[in-house]
């Protein structure tokens, strides 16, 4: 699995880079999220991330692939069921990243609808980054996630589903606003109601705020396990 997500990355990145001159990175996005249920109403969301960087092209030097690692995300989220299609959360993000600690505070609320055999759901999200050599940075985000099955009207256990996610962010800092749009597209199977795996890809740009923006390619791979 790991040589093919690597594979994929490189095809994706030589791909793109040949159309743009403008800095991108790409790689690969692993992640694993373990849902708690601490009572009928509280859960609590441990979410372990890392990004490995496959190739890159910065201002001053031209697209290269060299592998490298780049950050390891662990999240903290308790969320509390407030109606019957939506919740309430805040939670703590810690990331090693360039052996220095950042520090993320998450304020969030997420609500889904059933539209059977779509499901819609909607996340909106507002996240204060501390660094030590950085401004603080304060984000506003909001998410739209589509999901289907890909037999019958809904997702069945050892069945397959897609999903797709459009999210925009709002950036603030001391060096000035910016803005962030995120696409990706994953296929997932859903071993259990409680256990699922997803394979896809994802694609950000930001810094419109400078002369040339940046675009990154993830491939990405998300276990998703509720204890």
């Amino acid at each position: 699995m790991g040589k093919i997500l690597i594979f994929v990355s490189l095809l994706m990145a030589g791909v793109l880079s040949a159309f743009s001159q403008d800095r991108y990175m790409a790689g690969t996005l692993p992640q694993a999220n373990i849902n708690f249920s601490l009572s009928n109403d509280v859960k609590l969301n441990v979410k372990l991330e890392s990004r490995q960087i496959i190739s890159e092209r910065t201002q001053r030097e031209s697209g290269k692939g060299s592998f490298r690692y780049e950050r390891t995300d662990l999240g903290l989220v308790l969320t509390k069921k407030v109606s019957i299609n939506s919740t309430l959360g805040g939670g703590y993000l810690i990331r090693l990243e360039d052996n220095q600690l950042v520090h993320r505070f998450i304020q969030q609320a997420n609500w889904v609808n059933d539209l059977n055999p779509i499901t819609v759901a909607h996340r909106l999200v507002i996240d204060e980054t501390f660094r030590k050599t950085d401004p603080t940075e304060i984000r506003l985000r909001y998410r739209l996630g589509l999901e289907r099955a890909l037999s019958g009207r809904q997702i069945d256990p050892k069945e397959l589903y897609v999903k797709l996610q459009n999210e925009y962010l709002g950036i603030w800092s001391a060096a000035g606003p910016d803005l962030e749009i995120r696409a990706s597209t994953a296929l997932g199977y859903n071993a259990t109601d409680d256990n699922q795996i997803e394979l896809g890809f994802e694609y950000r740009v930001n810094e419109f705020n400078q002369p040339s923006k940046a675009h990154q390619y993830w491939t990405t791979i998300s276990w998703f396990v509720s204890i």
